[in-house]
């Protein structure tokens, strides 16, 4: 099982109402003026919540969900956490920094409880399941600790804190093996054309070096019935893009179709254009899903494909459960059968064991591949998982060493595809403007590359013939040539 992608933040603001990565106006000044008196509410007055959101895009789903509740038992947003009755942080394990990040921003709310100290704080997902009782922040300014199988029940579980003895902590980390969850009442407008819809929960892998086995409990799928319904009232939102998400999306079954046969179902979903998915597990990739892929109309011709190493000595230490051959014969069978088809991989240097030639064999996979990206990492240990008792371990300057070379090594492959895209044209999804210049369209073509076109020349939504005219750093510049719906 490998994190979600893309990375590219930690922690998200999630104000239910207001639109999907609107400015939190309290982001730089924690400790502002304090309002409501918490959960002392007279006649017609609405509880109110307040919910951070830290890691991947199944937690984003997640905190939907979560809103989704609170606002159907008849609480309200609060526009600011310092005005909140309650705060949620929804959290990530797969890395200690992710914790401890947490952990600091429950320690800015001192100040604020004890101004109110009826004021709930509550740590909530995969750090809270893997800790549990021993969780501990901001020297007792917790009040709920409640895992990844407790969503449903929040409202509940913060009303039964409330009534509770000051400097309770109460603590639920159930484990459910068997219900998954989707949302009917969304808790705020799409930002833009792309959504992300959860297929599926839980990871049966248990790779030597993930936690997420142990925060996020067995594999459970949701019927695909519910994904198809799920994925039209999305379009009807105004989405264009789905990313099917799932710890290993690929091996999704939910007793009567396996995921290449949820692609197809999922494709006849009128006014979807684009299907995307993550994470996958290689051995779970069969050829009837890149089957879906290229004989259907919507699923994009992008595929994350995690070897995590190049070396088969490396990869049984993960417990990765293939080898680097029979990797590399997976990703020619897909090219065979998906046209134009873009791999994205995740990687880890610096595994216990690892030797200066079993990372020699990961450039090796690595030049062979040639991945349009690569998310690379350092091993970082994680207590609680099977590689912490491995020994060999490797120096983190050695580390570091290797980390460098991959990324140079990735950084010339991917310039590489990238260059030999000039001057050809691509259907382009316009995702939001451009962050340099909001008067610019951004979008992406189906396998992902990022486009930039000229003022006025697309709307967000917009689907785009694009030629691409030139590529400044990761971007291309791109010329409409004909405008899609």
């Amino acid at each position: 099982m490998t994190p979600i992608i893309p990375r590219s933040k930690e922690m998200r603001i999630l104000q239910p109402g207001a639109p999907a990565g609107a400015a939190d106006p309290a982001v730089q000044s924690r400790a502002g003026t304090l309002v409501a008196p918490a959960l002392s509410h007279g006649a017609g007055e609405r509880r109110t919540f307040y919910l951070e959101t830290y890691g991947c895009q199944m937690n984003d789903y997640d905190s939907e969900f979560i809103a989704s509740r609170f606002l159907e038992e008849g609480w309200a947003p609060a526009e600011r956490p310092e005005t909140a009755d309650v705060v949620l942080f929804n959290t990530c394990s797969v890395r200690q920094g992710a914790e401890d990040r947490v952990r600091a921003r429950v320690e800015s709310f001192a100040g604020a409880k004890r101004e109110r100290p009826d004021m709930l704080l509550g740590v909530i997902g995969c750090m809270a399941q893997r800790l549990g009782e021993d969780l501990q922040a901001g020297n007792g300014l917790v009040d709920l600790v409640a895992g990844t199988d407790t969503y449903r029940d929040l409202p509940d579980l913060v009303t039964q804190r409330a009534a509770a003895a000051p400097g309770t902590k109460l603590v639920a980390t159930p484990q459910d093996s068997v219900h998954t969850y989707g949302i009917t009442n969304y808790p705020r407008p799409l930002d833009g054309p792309c959504a992300f819809l959860t297929i599926m929960q839980g990871c049966d892998k248990f790779c030597t070096f993930c936690i997420v086995p142990f925060t996020r409990g067995r594999e459970r799928a949701k019927p695909w019935r519910e994904v198809v319904e799920e994925s039209r009232r999305l379009v009807e939102r105004g989405a264009k893009q789905i990313t099917l998400l799932g710890q290993n999306v690929n091996s999704y079954r939910d007793g009567e179709v396996e995921f290449s046969r949820l692609l197809r179902e999922v494709d006849r979903v009128e006014g979807l254009e684009r299907v995307h998915f993550t994470s996958s597990y290689p051995r779970d990739m069969t050829t009837e899903v890149f089957r879906a892929i290229a004989e259907c109309r919507s699923p994009a011709e992008f595929l994350h494909f995690p070897v995590q190493s190049g070396s088969d000595r490396v990869l049984k230490r993960m417990k990765r459960r293939h080898t680097a051959e029979w990797y590399l014969r997976k990703v020619e069978e897909a090219r065979e059968i998906i046209p134009d088809v873009q791999f994205v991989t995740d990687l880890i240097v610096g595994f216990p064991g690892e030797t200066e030639e079993d990372f020699q064999d990961t450039l090796r996979l690595v030049r062979e591949v040639r991945y349009a990206e690569c998310y690379m990492y350092k091993y970082s240990p994680r207590e609680d998982t099977p590689a912490v008792r491995l020994p060999d371990s490797v120096p983190e300057e050695e580390k570091s060493r290797r980390l460098t070379e991959l990324i140079d090594v990735q950084r010339k492959i991917g310039m590489e595809i990238l260059e030999e895209q000039v001057g050809r044209e691509m259907e382009v999804l316009i995702e939001s403007p451009s962050r340099r210049n909001p008067r610019e369209p951004f979008g992406r073509t189906r396998n992902r590359f990022m486009v930039v076109l000229p003022e006025g020349s697309a709307q967000t939504g917009d689907l785009v013939k694009v030629r691409l005219e030139e590529l400044r750093g990761s971007t291309f510049r791109g010329v409409p040539t004909e405008t899609g719906e």
